[in-house]
């Protein structure tokens, strides 16, 4: 990923005091849609982090049943 083409797609939106108030992200940037994609799925793990685990095996052993 080329940080020049991410930092592009980002910019800052400041109150009249010049503080940085918020963040815009230009989501037609290539770069900025990875970034965005990333943070949401990274989310996603953590939101699901407790959630009971289920082998890859008992998995694909019930696709398979579906199947016939």
């Amino acid at each position: 990923m080329n940080p020049a083409a991410l930092r592009q797609g980002i910019s800052y939106v400041t109150n009249s005091k010049g503080e940085k108030t918020a963040l815009q992200l230009d989501l037609t940037n290539k770069a900025v849609q990875e970034i965005v994609e990333d943070l949401i799925d990274t989310l996603d793990a953590m939101e699901r982090r407790d959630e009971p685990k289920r082998s890859f095996a008992d998995i694909k052993q019930e696709i398979l049943s579906i199947k016939d």
